[in-house]
């Protein structure tokens, strides 16, 4: 019994350890950064089981001892394995989440001293994207073919756009054609990770989409944004 309740304890703390190492995202744990983490927990395991031996050399048979060692020195392998792929694990963490819940934006890491942030297309075929607009959470959805960033008046009004300011002198490109329209200037659009600031906008006239066309005057300014199937891959 009491065997088992060292070789639990062990595992435990194991399982603990992989747990907060995986899903770390801030760079810390515990006030600590992680690499200190990492370092402390390996030190502090390690002499777990090295007082487990030793208490079992007491009890056990040498080959029933040296069995458990080498299991034990296997999990230890594979704590150290699993940090030292953090970021892959926590890069395939962030895809099954983007899966799961279409419209959030996960960090993929990055490539080539660029971060890059990705999204999966909704059952209706569109990319719906959670960002915010001055600081006011929206959703947007994804236009290519809009010239800039556009809203309704009523999605405009939502955000803190004043429409007793505007005048609806000029045309912009949706995808459902022209539409007349009155320019405007954003504070800031953020998507996931992304941020950009003074983007140039259009509040269109008439009932719109409840939600934000997210146009070239913020895609334009990515690195990249790339349609990869039902993903949507963007470089900032």
């Amino acid at each position: 019994m009491r065997r088992d309740l060292i070789l639990y304890f062990v595992l435990g703390a194991l399982a603990l350890t992989l747990v907060l190492l995986v899903t770390n995202g801030d760079g810390t744990i515990l006030g600590l950064g992680e690499d200190s983490f990492a370092h402390l927990a390996r030190l502090a395991i390690f002499g777990l089981a090295i007082g487990a031996v030793v208490v079992m050399s007491a009890r056990f048979r040498f080959g029933q001892m040296l069995r458990n060692v080498l299991i034990w020195t296997a999990v230890f392998g594979a704590v150290i394995g699993v940090y030292a792929f953090q970021p892959e694990f926590l890069a395939l963490k962030n895809r099954v989440f983007a899966v799961l819940m279409p419209g959030s934006v996960v960090s993929l890491g990055e490539e080539g001293g660029h971060r890059r942030f990705m999204a999966t297309r909704a059952a209706d075929g569109h990319f719906y994207l959670d960002g915010a607009i001055d600081g006011e959470p929206t959703t947007f959805i994804v236009d290519t073919g809009a010239s800039v960033v556009a809203m309704d008046a009523e999605t405009a009004r939502s955000v803190g756009v004043d429409l007793s300011r505007l005048s609806f002198s000029n045309e912009v490109m949706t995808a459902n054609g022209i539409a007349k329209a009155a320019p405007i200037r954003l504070q800031s659009v953020t998507i996931g990770g992304i941020t950009r600031t003074n983007v140039a906008a259009a509040v269109t006239e008439g009932p719109g989409l409840d939600t934000v066309l997210l146009g070239m005057s913020f895609l334009g300014t990515l690195t990249s944004y790339d349609f990869r199937g039902d993903r949507l891959v963007m470089t900032d």
